[in-house]
């Protein structure tokens, strides 16, 4: 029987194909889906059977460990409960998205070690887990509908070139196949990048999509100090920040591993600080007439390791905005208390302003240069 191909975006109801899909993986079926990257052969998690039909269509030997496909970066603790700073920081940034990450799954709180003794061996021999959460709408919808992991690898015959049409697929594969989800060509037709993460070391088991000096980028940590309108107590707070963090680091600011930024939660976007602002911190041989007020935005909220609010209320408004944001939104003093608003008010009281955030800066610094990756990211490739 010939693999039947299924064209979702050329189907009356592309959720008929979805449903398909699932019912099949349900079914102890192996589907081949398109990702962002190249197009995929998945088993659902716990059907050993399926997952040894992999490596049977393949030709693969069952030593190689497939990857799994999860459906949110959030997800990741689930599989690794003590991952690194360095692990959820790549994972809020990458994903979804080209990379593949290989992390510690021996803690006894981890979904791994509750899955059924047949499974773990192809997925997790040595402890270690690879997960992904493809950027792919088809792949992700059916990871929803599904309600599981998938287990993944490259829809090809091993050895053989990548597939990055289901026409490909369906060519390379044949009968063994039961269902091609075809969602049109690939995106980035490069395989994943796949990285292992083992005490904030990063080892490259695969290069692909994303380079080495991008890896580099995605690591660096990321604060963002939040007032109200974004031209007066956060521009301050970010530049002091940065000021004190290249004067502990023994380097120009342009150079920091680690970024600075501000925001407000009602902030007009391209607003220039206030005069007094930049009148203190010129003072202070600080240059802040480039500055330009932002909103603070979801995926800026998202990327930061660290979301430092100048008062309680700020604090108050992101985590209503968005809960999921509590555990490192934080009031910049580190005893509760509100840096009040010098808007409108005397270059004195900027002055004492700046003061006042400086000093909750010098508390809050061990913190902020514990974020930082080691200097010599990579561990042996």
């Amino acid at each position: 029987m010939a693999t039947q191909v299924l064209d979702v975006y050329d189907s009356d109801d592309p959720r008929k194909v979805i449903q398909v899909a699932v019912e099949l993986l349900q079914d102890d079926q192996v589907v081949a889906f398109p990702t962002e990257t190249v197009y995929g052969l998945g088993a659902a998690l716990n059907n050993v059977s399926a997952i040894e039909k992999i490596f049977e269509i393949k030709g693969r030997p069952e030593s190689q460990v497939l990857t799994l496909a999860i459906s949110d970066a959030n997800d990741l603790p689930k599989f690794s409960p003590d991952s690194s700073n360095l692990a959820r920081r790549l994972a809020r940034r990458c994903w979804p998205g080209p990379l593949t990450m290989v992390v510690d799954a021996t803690d006894a709180n981890s979904f791994i070690q509750s899955l059924p003794e047949s499974v773990i061996p192809f997925i997790a021999p040595q402890g270690l887990v690879g997960l992904r959460v493809p950027s792919n709408e088809v792949l992700l919808t059916v990871l929803d509908e599904l309600q599981e992991p998938i287990a993944l690898t490259s829809a090809n015959k091993s050895g053989e070139s990548d597939a990055t049409t289901a026409h490909e697929v369906a060519e390379q594969l044949g009968d063994d196949l039961k269902l091609v989800v075809d969602g049109g060509p690939t995106k980035i037709g490069t395989p994943s990048t796949v990285i292992k993460l083992v005490n904030d070391k990063i080892t490259v088991l695969r290069t692909g999509a994303i380079d080495n000096e991008t890896l580099v980028k995605l690591a660096q940590p990321e604060i963002t100090i939040i007032c109200t309108g974004n031209t007066c107590r956060s521009p301050m707070a970010a530049a002091l920040l940065q000021d004190k963090l290249a004067s502990t680091l023994t380097c120009t600011s342009d150079s920091l591993g680690i970024r600075v930024q501000s925001a407000g939660i009602a902030a007009s976007p391209g607003s220039p600080a206030a005069l007094q602002a930049v009148q203190v911190m010129h003072e202070q041989g600080i240059d802040l007439n480039d500055h330009e007020s932002q909103q603070l935005h979801y995926q800026l909220a998202r990327n930061s390791d660290l979301l430092l609010t100048l008062s309680n209320s700020h604090r108050q408004a992101i985590i209503g905005e968005w809960p999921e944001f509590e555990d490192k939104t934080h009031v910049l003093d580190p005893k509760g208390g509100d840096v009040a608003d010098p808007f409108g008010a005397s270059v004195e009281v900027y002055e004492a302003c700046s003061q006042q955030i400086n000093n909750h800066l010098e508390q809050r610094l061990p913190e902020i240069l514990g974020l930082q990756p080691p200097e010599n990211l990579f561990g042996e490739n």
